[in-house]
């Protein structure tokens, strides 16, 4: 096989089980300004199983992106790691466990492409699977990790005497793929500025952090939720069998909250604008868009629930109750109904 035909293979392409292949990670965060016409981050950490490599370049598959790349052999040599692995897993620190199931390495996202076609006249439809994908799959934004333009501007940072005085970048990247690695919320700014990847970008928030199988996962529940809402569409038998979805009820989903029917007729396309507008509200917002912590509701409830998990929020009320005998009556008889 041709240097050309190994850096177009694809991931299903890919025998990532077989035991010749070799995984590598950087040392630090490194800017692929060369291979792309928009330039990228190749984070410091993550796994790149080598797929190809001659005498002067190696052409890599990183965990965390759906394209090749071809690194000059002199990087490879003085700015990676070789990762151990096994036949079933890939060893990386940073990653939970410090380790990678070699399956996720195989599995690629679903695509809303084709649902959101067979629904091309239901729009409110199309914008609710359209941010499902997004939460799905793409961490949050972070304004300030230092732009590619900076970045390369900065290169000489350790001889520049200003450079102390400025606050520059952040670990956390302006959007990516949510198995990029995860950087605890106890890492420091510091933590950071000592770090040799300094000033260039880290990995993403650990609340955002899902390996690909559980990527799919939130996908395929929050679509069916979708189709159980009030005025979906019915969802076809094949789409059905194509995304793997079953046990859909029509109009039977209701907000977690306030345990009223979601109905995406109401769907407001200005963000949380009216009351009873959709959201996608999370049970414990610390933990973020996990499988099982994410659910289609309304804005309204998701403010009242605030920045507090369900049991907090319970915890509090029974905190109260405990001490006062009217609130106590109020939820016995509440509950009685």
């Amino acid at each position: 096989m041709s240097n050309k035909q190994q850096h177009m293979l694809k991931k299903e392409e890919i025998n990532f089980f077989d035991m010749s292949i070799q995984f590598i990670s950087p040392k630090k965060s490194i800017l692929d300004d060369e291979n792309k016409k928009r330039p990228e981050w190749l984070c410091q950490g993550v796994p790149c199983a080598i797929l190809y490599q001659n005498e002067t370049n190696t052409t890599i598959k990183p965990f965390n992106k759906s394209s090749n790349y071809t690194i000059n052999n002199e990087t490879i040599k003085n700015d990676f790691n070789i990762l151990a692995r096994d036949e079933q897993y890939v060893y990386a620190d940073g990653y939970p466990n410090g380790k990678i199931n070699i399956i996720e390495f195989t599995i690629s996202p679903i695509s809303v492409k084709n649902l959101v076609k067979h629904y091309d006249n239901y729009p409110l439809l199309k914008i609710l699977l359209e941010k499902a994908d997004q939460d799905a799959y793409h961490s949050k934004g972070m304004n300030d990790c230092i732009t590619v333009k900076k970045y390369l501007s900065k290169k000489n940072i350790d001889n520049d005497s200003t450079s102390k005085l400025e606050r520059i970048g952040d670990p956390i990247l302006n959007r990516s793929t949510r198995h990029t690695i995860p950087i605890p919320n106890t890492y420091t700014r510091e933590e950071f500025e000592k770090n040799p990847s300094y000033p260039a970008p880290l990995g993403i928030r650990d609340s955002d952090f899902a390996f690909p199988s559980e990527q799919n996962a939130i996908l395929r529940e929050l679509i069916r939720q979708i189709f159980c809402c009030v005025n979906a569409p019915e969802l076809s038998c094949e789409l059905k069998v194509e995304y793997g979805i079953d046990n859909i009820i029509p109009n039977s989903h209701c907000c977690e909250w306030c345990g009223e029917l979601v109905d995406i007729s109401k769907l407001n396309q200005d963000y949380c604008s009216k009351e009873h507008s959709i959201n996608f509200c999370h049970r414990d917002p610390a933990i973020g868009t996990k499988n099982g912590n994410v659910y289609i509701g309304h804005c309204s409830c998701n403010r009242e629930q605030g920045g507090y998990s369900e049991t907090q929020r319970i915890e509090q009320i029974v905190r109260i109750a405990k001490y006062n005998p009217l609130y106590r009556e109020m939820i016995m008889n509440a509950l009685k109904l």
